[in-house]
């Protein structure tokens, strides 16, 4: 079969590898649409020491079941699936918390595991969740993304979440801005320098689309809530700078959520500042199985859009496009490479 095989920093090719078996437990895919992932572009980069080359990478996917194995009895050849790539052990003392996306023990499809950047991949069954039919495999590959957007507003504030400000328009940034739209707040800013995401952004909901190359996006954020700050800021880029901006947007008693990655050195924060106010400011990783599947019935029932910011290239133009995401992404948001199947149009 055809793999995108990482080999080391900026070295994407193209290759042929052996097809994988069938084991206890799991089932094989042919691979429906496997999307890109910021974190994929860090790996590509050579800042993510978790992607050990040689690697197969694609964490966000979907799939047809072409093969299961011994003990698989609730998944049939020919169903549609996306997959929770996220491998908890289930025993240890966060998984009995219920807080499975920082299991110690976790291993992950696609860093640990040979991922969906090929024609098929093995899989556990229990990993796998049913695609309704009106559900396209590009709109699929993109449940895992907002299962991330999900897991910040679970956890926050306990749902009192009137304003918000989003920081970067990208996948994270915008589904987090549907998700502050969708839970009730009324007053939703998004900070981008691309003025085609910050118009995607105004047509998803954003009541505020800051151009930070032209406005100062602390200042525009405190004027639009009369000064006072918002309740919740979500910080989707991965920058010190950004990450200190998401804290000085804030409300008393406000929470800022670190959701990207990247960041060149730790971020200052004013302790004074964090006590007198009562500020929280913490990190979110990934998410858990309720997440995940609360995102899948979220973009089932066309709650939460998600097929207007992601678009298909053949997977045979793995190497071309992971370059282009970093160097001159445009308007490109969102990316998800399709085996053998014609790119579809921006």
């Amino acid at each position: 079969m055809r793999a995108l095989m990482y080999l080391g920093t900026r070295q994407m090719e193209m290759q042929e590898v052996s097809e994988p078996g069938v084991t206890p437990g799991h089932v094989v895919l042919k691979v429906g649409a496997a999307s890109i992932c910021g974190s994929d572009l860090h790996g590509f980069l050579g800042k993510s020491a978790k992607r050990v080359p040689p690697l197969i990478m694609g964490h966000e996917f979907t799939g047809e079941v072409v093969d299961r194995g011994h003990g698989v009895d609730k998944l049939s050849i020919g169903n549609r699936v996306t997959i929770n790539p996220i491998l908890s052990c289930g025993r240890c003392e966060e998984c009995l918390r219920g807080r499975t996306s920082i299991c110690p023990h976790r291993t992950v499809i696609g860093i640990e595991h040979p991922g969906a950047f090929a024609n098929y991949v093995s899989v556990p069954a229990e990993s796998c969740f049913m695609l309704p039919d009106h559900v396209g495999d590009l709109e699929g590959s993109m449940v895992e993304s907002l299962s991330n957007a999900l897991h910040i507003f679970d956890r926050s504030l306990h749902g009192f979440i009137k304003s918000v400000a989003v920081i970067g328009a990208g996948t994270q940034g915008l589904l987090a801005l549907q998700v502050a739209r969708h839970i009730g707040a009324t007053r939703i800013a998004v900070t981008d320098m691309v003025s085609s995401r910050l118009a995607l952004a105004s047509t998803l909901g954003a009541t505020h689309a800051i151009d930070v190359s032209a406005d100062d996006p602390v200042d525009a954020v405190l004027d639009m809530t009369d000064g006072r700050g918002v309740d919740l800021a979500v910080e989707a880029v991965g920058h010190t700078a950004t990450q200190e901006q998401a804290v000085r947007m804030l409300r008393q008693g406000g929470e800022a959520v670190l959701l990207g990655l990247g960041a060149e050195a730790p971020m200052a924060i004013d302790g004074v500042a964090m006590v007198n106010r009562e500020l929280v400011v913490r990190g979110s990783y990934a998410y858990t199985s309720l997440d995940f599947a609360y995102s899948l019935e979220l973009i089932s029932s066309g709650k939460i859009d998600v097929a207007s910011m992601v678009v298909s290239r053949d997977l045979e133009q793995g190497p071309g496009i992971f370059e282009k995401l970093v160097d001159d992404p445009g308007d490109l948001i969102k990316v998800a490479l399709v085996p053998g199947s014609a790119a579809r149009a921006m």
